[in-house]
């Protein structure tokens, strides 16, 4: 039966000194009992509506979630056991599905988890503590295979996400070992950031491979590291504990020196190095911008990272990365706030320094809409533009709070210095290509005046391509290259004569061999050029080259055409079809694409003339 419509009526279930509760497909409250509202100190109008996860954060156990999602696809009731942080001990969870949602029934357990009431575990992670494990394992056959399993770069992790993102790395790493291991298994916590593992067997391939697993699953601390390591050993009945111990011990310290983990910030630093440059390696802002959004959301464990653009005297988000599951926040992109209106990026841009709070609603700058949407911590550092605080980087956290430490500002104020080089340097080679290309297309346009080219043929075939390059999904360095080719596409023609490049009439077959000479000349004029690329060079020498092969001057066929030439090629073409000329009229638009779809595998590469004539428009009778 379900039970939403009980809402505001007494239950039976309120009588029970159990927590029962209800949620519907979306994982959202219909119905909590009275003891389980005691326990969270709520109202029932409280939750009904609201999702589980985002009220409950920290009881939202991945265990749980997942028995929540497969009593949802199959609709059969599931059992388990697991640790509560609140009860300090194991409790039973019963799901049941209930039309289309689900009724959760949780008790407390007498007994830990299948084991003697004397057996004691963990609190942060449900493992047996070193002593009840010492205990427990000679009740385990032999022979066996002992792991010791030691997390990487525990301390780099709390220094990045204060200790409770460190309890949160330890809590996930347990888990997932925990849910690995064969049912028979043990596993304690040794040790702050070490465990110790125990199954029965003789050969540790087995369980080794089980480990790498559940290692490349995880989250690393850092990119490119591993979440552990590993050191094992084979214990037979006769072996002592401690000798087994050592022996797997030595192993994972050997494995741990191959890591330079005795190297402080090594692994930083890489990291870093790694950033810088993958920043270079991108051409454009927007991907520069959201590269290093998606690395800080990763690395420091955020919710909402976005890049806050400051305009006069106002803000917007010009870009934002989420993390799986949260909602977007407010305000949405590219909409418009007043400058003081923005809490810690107004600070940001008033100190032209980072602004942060682990306790966000506390903090008099705050941001009214964001507390609204449940952020509890915040950190905004700002990006300067030749001086000026041109933009903020700005990470969040939804529903639970994070410790903001010196490490974690340094991380984020390195990430927008290296962004601020990246986008100077991107400015600064624009301006610079804006120059160049500016000269390029005057020289294309005295080009014109030579010859008996229309005005603005020219910078008509250079957008032409540029749109044809991009409907065939060129990169945007080959749309410059293909942009520069096309300003100086006939370069060779100030080599030709004017009593042979102005003549109206038909050429002879000598004037056309020189006419054609136009090619080699201005591809070897370009080579004297400095800065033009090669593959500017290609649109120059092979634009006049055929599909089919018998074009000049390398009759080159098919593929073996640069692509950038074949598509300069088409745009070329239809220019010249549709201008007119002293020795003949314009055509129309439609015959023009009727004669370039004809030549489709003659004269042009055929899936360039798709895209044309997809750019162009149908052809019309």
């Amino acid at each position: 039966m379900s039970l939403s419509f009980l809402q505001g009526s007494m239950h039976p279930f309120d009588r029970v000194q159990d927590l029962i509760y209800a949620l519907d497909a979306n994982e959202c409250f219909t119905f909590a009992n009275a003891f389980a509202l005691t326990a969270w100190n709520k109202h029932l109008h409280e939750l009904v509506g609201k999702n589980f996860q985002e009220t409950f954060p920290f009881k939202a156990k991945p265990e749980l979630m997942t028995a929540f999602k497969q009593v949802l696809d199959t609709q059969e009731r599931i059992e388990l056991e697991m640790f509560g942080d609140r009860h300090q001990g194991w409790i039973g969870v019963i799901v049941y599905p209930d039309h289309g949602g689900l009724i959760v029934h949780v008790r407390r357990l007498s007994m830990s988890a299948g084991r003697s009431a004397s057996t004691e575990h963990d609190a942060l992670t449900g493992c047996l503590t070193r002593a009840s494990f010492l205990e427990t394992q000679p009740a385990l056959s032999f022979p066996q295979v002992l792991a010791i399993v030691d997390l990487n770069l525990l301390k780099s992790v709390n220094a990045l996400r204060g200790h409770s993102g460190g309890d949160g790395h330890i809590r996930t790493t347990a888990y997932a070992l925990r849910e690995a291991l064969p049912p028979e298994g043990l596993i304690c916590r040794w040790g702050g950031d070490e465990f110790v593992i125990l199954v029965s067997g003789y050969d540790p391939s087995p369980l080794h491979a089980l480990l790498s697993e559940v290692n490349r699953a995880l989250p690393g601390p850092l990119a490119g590291i591993d979440t552990f390591t590993i050191g094992m050993a084979v214990r037979g009945a006769e072996t002592p504990f401690e000798r087994a111990f050592a022996i797997a011990d030595e192993q994972l310290q050997l494995r741990k020196e191959e890591l330079r983990e005795t190297i402080p910030g090594q692994h930083e630093a890489d990291s870093f190095v790694t950033f810088s440059q993958e920043l270079q390696a991108l051409r454009n802002p927007p991907d520069l911008v959201q590269h290093a959004l998606n690395r800080l959301l990763r690395v420091l464990d955020f919710d909402h990272a976005a890049y806050a653009t400051i305009d006069g005297d106002e803000a917007f988000f010009s870009y934002q990365a989420l993390r799986e599951g949260v909602p977007p926040p407010q305000p949405a992109l590219n909409v418009r706030v007043a400058l003081p209106e923005t809490g810690l990026v107004n600070t940001v841009h008033r100190t032209r320094t980072t602004a942060w709070s682990t306790d966000y609603p506390s903090t008099p700058d705050l941001m009214p809409l964001m507390v609204q949407q449940g952020v509890k911590s915040a950190i905004v550092t700002p990006v300067f533009s030749q001086g000026q605080v041109a933009a903020a980087i700005v990470l969040r956290v939804v529903n639970r709070w994070q410790t903001i430490t010196p490490q974690m500002r340094k991380v984020v104020e390195l990430t927008a210095l290296r962004l601020e080089h990246a986008l100077e340097l991107r400015r600064t080679v624009d301006e610079v290509r804006s120059t160049f290309e500016a000269g390029m297309l005057t020289l294309g346009i005295v080009l014109e005046a030579r010859d008996f080219e229309t005005h603005g043929h020219t910078t008509r075939t250079a957008t032409m391509a540029v749109r044809l390059g991009e409907q065939l999904g060129l990169m945007t360095t080959d749309l410059h290259h293909l942009r520069q080719g096309a300003y100086l596409h006939d370069l060779g023609k100030l080599c030709i004569p004017d009593e042979i490049l102005r003549k109206p009439g038909r050429f002879t077959s000598e004037e056309w061999a020189v006419m054609q000479g136009h090619v080699l000349q201005g591809y070897d004029l370009a080579t004297r050029i400095p800065g033009l690329s090669a593959e500017t060079l290609e649109v120059i020498r092979s634009h006049h080259e055929h599909w089919n092969g018998r074009g000049y001057p390398d009759g080159l066929a098919g593929t073996d055409i640069p692509l950038n030439a074949r598509i300069f090629a088409v745009c070329d073409v239809y220019d010249a079809l549709i201008s007119e000329r002293p020795y003949k009229k314009a055509w129309t638009h439609e015959a023009a694409l009727l004669e370039i779809e004809q030549e489709a595998g003659q004269h042009f590469d055929p899936d360039v003339v798709r895209a044309f004539l997809t750019l162009m428009g149908p052809i019309q009778d």
